[in-house]
């Protein structure tokens, strides 16, 4: 497996939304052959309100920050689900600040709400309007207590474990237990920050993590901030076929 971790300079970034849908091809009877690369928008970098301000968004920076409780709009790939060939190549773009990075392989019916509902019970943050920002049950601004610190045990959809994490205790421990790090059949990991050295909100430095995806499957993305994942669902999917 090849990992290249590159930097990459970037400017306002607007909600991009990159599909590689595998389709029917009826001409020919069959599958369009799967595409050998792909590209997710790892969370997004705000620089302006989420929504106005009859919501309850926050109206003055940093836009989506951790007590702006819209947080969760930005804090998802875009798209959720890509496909590519076998030994295809996928590229996250990292925006916005404080993500981690992690791979792991689940089983091919594990579906959205089959992890997310193990996260926190309540409806997709995904489908959350910012004007019902208050109806996000496990919306805790920095995470810190309730459900982003709770124990985890995570199965996919044939039950079989995918991540053990945790209690935090106390919140915010260095340099692990504010992150999901489960090693056991993780594929790779990162911690991820966006803003390094010399970025900026008007010129961030950004990131670019690539991984080559060898074998078929379906494979969980998820940022592995505890927050991020377990409050705002902050995870998709790669399918892998050959």
């Amino acid at each position: 497996m090849r990992l290249t971790v590159s930097l990459l300079a970037t400017f306002v970034l607007a909600l991009p939304v990159v599909s590689y849908a595998q389709h029917d091809d009826r001409r020919h009877g069959g599958h369009q052959k799967p595409p050998d690369a792909a590209v997710v928008e790892f969370g997004v970098l705000q620089t302006t309100p989420i929504a106005d301000p009859s919501t309850p968004c926050s109206q003055a920076p940093p836009f989506g920050g951790p007590l702006d409780p819209c947080a969760y709009r930005i804090h998802a790939l875009f798209p959720d689900q890509v496909t590519v060939a076998q030994g295809g190549e996928v590229s996250f773009n990292i925006h916005g600040g404080g993500h981690g990075f992690a791979i792991y392989r689940v089983s091919k019916k594990t579906t959205r709400e089959d992890i997310g509902l193990q996260l926190c019970d309540g409806p997709d943050p995904a489908t959350i309007e910012p004007a019902d920002a208050a109806s996000h049950l496990c919306n805790g601004g920095l995470g810190l207590g309730g459900n982003a610190n709770a124990e985890r045990q995570l199965v996919d959809a044939k039950d079989d474990v995918v991540l053990m994490v945790p209690e935090n205790i106390p919140p915010g421990t260095f340099p692990d237990t504010n992150r999901v790090w489960y090693e056991p059949g993780r594929l790779m990991s990162a911690n991820a920050p966006a803003f390094l050295q010399g970025g900026t909100a008007a010129a961030p430095v950004g990131e670019i993590l690539t991984y080559r995806f060898l074998k078929t499957g379906r494979y969980l993305v998820l940022c592995a901030n505890r927050s991020h994942f377990f409050n705002d669902w902050m995870f998709g999917f790669v399918d892998v076929e050959d």
